[in-house]
């Protein structure tokens, strides 16, 4: 859907376009055309919705008010996960409540479940078991699901009175009722898509006293970081300590981070340059950080977003099984399997291993191709290149070591 914007006191500034949920790439973008209506604060209900196209009907209640932009994506954002099913329930029970303001839609999105919405009377075998889920929080023991008599159960829910009808179906709302899950300051967890991790952050020493705790995943456009922490009372990164965390990478990549000790941003950044990478993509990255060592989110970072420096052969441990890839594998010979008794893949992968700035890992072989050294590819500046230059020495002798 998309919401038309206006700046109530100031139409003459024009309208803004906002595509909702907001994309990650759109996200900054977007925000600066708020801010050219001088709307979009991080906490102020000062975006006018002039008019929302494409969005469900429920919604219409929010045309000609004035929202806080973040709350407005949040609330896109849960909705987005819904099935026609479920955003029944959710239209339904707006409509039978008269939900008018954005947090108690808010705070809809994530207590609707539990109602049972009928928008289709002739299947009451179907409905019934569908209403037995609803009133025991969504499953139910197979054994229990395949002996319920769903016609049984529906024919009771019909004749039970208490039905109201509204524009989406006729709603039973099993006694549901809407939990403040959202208070106005953080947003409450929730993960619209695969993140590579999630963090519980709580305020630091020097964070201001009514700042809550929240959650955070990772990535995010710096942007919405940002305002994210600005909105849960923080004045900066600094004024967070993360206290718990999961993650969504394999523990060959997680080693490296000392995730309490991150810089947040630090911490996003890398996330953003792993996001699309799959498994073999991260386990090339295991290894290149086994050859190169990072000492940090920062360098781990560099390290993935030039990943095409390394040369990664997985699950190989000798000369000879190097060679062997690289012979029948790589693609960088014609090999002829007629011939595979005159093949020496030992005396190839000593030459290899030789010629490459490499060595074996307990992932597999790699070696760095790149033109500058690995301590410069991870260095952005000449100050980390003064603290570090020792580590230049001691590269080869650590490559032994494996």
């Amino acid at each position: 859907m998309q919401a038309i914007i206006c700046n109530k006191a100031h139409p003459d500034y024009g309208c803004a376009t906002i595509p909702l949920p907001i994309p990650d790439a759109e996200y900054a973008h977007c925000i600066g055309l708020l801010e050219e209506l001088d709307v979009g604060g991080v906490t102020a209900s000062d975006c006018y919705i002039d008019r929302l196209d494409d969005a469900p009907p429920a919604l219409d209640v929010l045309e000609q008010q004035e929202v806080n932009i973040d709350e407005l994506d949040f609330l896109a954002r849960s909705l987005d996960r819904y099935t026609g099913e479920e955003l029944a329930k959710f239209q339904s029970v707006a409509a039978a409540q008269d939900c008018r303001e954005l947090p108690t839609l808010i705070n809809l999105s994530f207590c609707c479940e539990g109602a049972t919405v009928v928008t289709d009377f002739s299947d009451l075998e179907r409905l019934g078991r569908s209403h037995y889920l609803d009133t025991h929080g969504g499953s139910a023991p197979t054994e229990v699901y395949e002996a319920l008599n769903g016609e049984g159960i529906a024919r009771e829910l019909l004749q039970s009175g208490a039905g109201k009808v509204t524009p989406y179906g006729v709603l039973y709302e099993n006694g549901m009722q809407i939990e403040q899950v959202y208070a106005g300051q953080s947003f409450p967890p929730y993960a619209d898509k695969a993140y590579r991790m999630e963090l519980e952050l709580a305020p630091a020493p020097t964070a201001p006293e009514d700042a809550p705790p929240t959650a955070l995943f990772l990535p995010t456009p710096q942007e919405r970081l940002d305002r994210l922490l600005e909105r849960g009372g923080y004045r900066g990164a600094e004024d967070v300590r993360v206290t718990a965390w999961r993650s969504g990478l394999p523990d060959g990549v997680n080693d490296w981070l000392n995730i309490p000790r991150e810089g947040l941003r630090e911490l996003n950044r890398f996330c953003q340059a792993v996001e699309g990478m799959g498994a073999p993509e991260l386990a090339h990255l295991a290894a290149a950080a086994l050859l190169a060592q990072p000492e940090d989110a920062e360098q781990l970072r560099r390290l993935a977003e030039n990943l095409g420096s390394f040369e990664f052969v997985p699950n190989v441990g000798t000369a000879e099984e190097l060679g062997r890839f690289m012979i029948q594998q790589s693609g960088h010979f014609e090999y002829d399997p007629n011939l595979e008794g005159f093949y020496d893949y030992a005396k190839y992968g000593k030459q290899r291993l030789e010629q490459q700035n490499g060595g074996f890992t307990e992932l597999g072989y790699v070696c760095y191709t790149g033109t500058r050294s690995i301590e410069e590819l991870m260095l952005e500046g000449p100050a980390k290149q003064v603290q570090r230059e020792e580590q230049t020495q001691t590269m080869g002798q650590t490559m032994r070591s494996f």
